[in-house]
């Protein structure tokens, strides 16, 4: 069985709250948030192989905050297996904290975590039995926030079996179906009992913290003036610590911030609904105090100006009109 569920045909102002309504009756209840000022959008496709559910989700860069005061007794109770794609995904739960891309992650959905996509969301989620993956793991109790990283030998194994198998699933028939479901739960355990089994990862008191900034940085992005030192007292370190802990994790959030601000102005430029947003309308809701800046770092980024992005766009809308006009 194949569900499908979008926030194409909700009205604008309803989109987050029905998401938020779809989320919770496969999760349980939880508070998102959104780092879009406009254009809010997420899917789901979801599909049943046996004992295991596996959605893939998509959509702009969001939150996803459950805490101990939402979980219900009669939540769904499912581990949720989450691969991650090559989007900036950062995680806290169970003690454990991450940042970065790719690898697989285990979540415990009846324990408090915080998630966020501050790039774009595109992940693939699969709900395990609570029974069958405890049955096959064995003691489980340490081992959600767990992480199999995308260089760990049996990842691939891993997620090539799961994804061939959400992709060939309808022509499975019921038994084989069952019979794969538990081979893949299975892969799942094994790959966990290796994490489990390595020595005790080094502190992630770094990763948290760069977490913690990232997530600050893109719900302030339109903050003109922004500064790290800002960043570094509402984490409440010094701006030296922020800036030690993201060189420690390869990155420098100054850079990682205009990127993002680039990449938001590009989508907002490209979107039908802010066609008739000004061009420097744009670059000041990105965090850009003058517009010549602003050009000149978006052309240095994507090698075309503001305006030619907004006048193919234009060209293309026209061609879309003209063809359904049949001209």
């Amino acid at each position: 069985m194949t569900e499908r569920f979008s926030t194409e045909d909700v009205a604008e102002k309803d989109r987050l709250d029905y998401w938020q309504f779809v989320c919770g009756e496969l999760i349980g209840s939880v508070a998102l948030g959104d780092y879009e000022t406009n254009g809010f959008s997420s899917h789901i496709n979801l599909v049943e192989v046996g004992d295991l559910k596996v959605g893939r989700f998509t959509g702009v860069s969001q939150t996803l905050h459950r805490t101990r005061s939402l979980i219900k007794s009669g939540d769904n109770d499912d581990y949720v297996v989450l691969l991650e794609s090559d989007q900036l995904f950062n995680l806290d739960h169970c003690g454990r904290q991450r940042s970065g891309r790719g690898g697989m992650v285990l979540i415990d959905i009846t324990q408090p975590y915080y998630s966020s996509h501050p790039e774009r969301l595109d992940v693939i989620d699969v709900f395990v039995p609570r029974k069958a993956l405890e049955r096959a793991l064995g003691p489980i109790r340490h081992a959600p926030g767990l992480c199999i990283e995308a260089d760990q030998p049996s990842f691939p194994v891993i997620s090539a079996f799961l994804r061939s198998l959400t992709h060939h699933n309808a022509g499975l028939a019921e038994a084989s179906a069952a019979r794969l479901s538990s081979i893949a739960i299975e892969l799942i355990a094994a790959g966990f009992a290796e994490k489990i089994e390595q020595a005790p990862p080094r502190t992630m008191s770094g990763a948290a913290i760069l977490c913690r900034a990232q997530s600050y940085i893109s719900s302030h992005i339109g903050v003109a003036g922004l500064a790290m030192q800002e960043v570094a007292a509402a984490l409440n370190i010094s701006v030296r610590r922020l800036h030690q802990v993201a060189a420690d994790e390869g990155i420098s959030l100054i850079d990682w911030m205009w990127e993002r601000r680039l990449l938001r102005a590009h989508a907002m430029l490209s979107e039908n609904a802010n066609a008739g947003v000004a061009v420097g309308a744009v670059a000041y809701k990105n965090g850009f105090i003058d517009q010549g800046h602003f050009s000149r770092r978006f052309k240095e980024r994507f090698g075309v100006s503001p305006k030619d992005v907004r006048a193919s766009r234009r060209d293309e809308r026209l061609q879309q009109i003209a063809v359904g006009d049949g001209r």
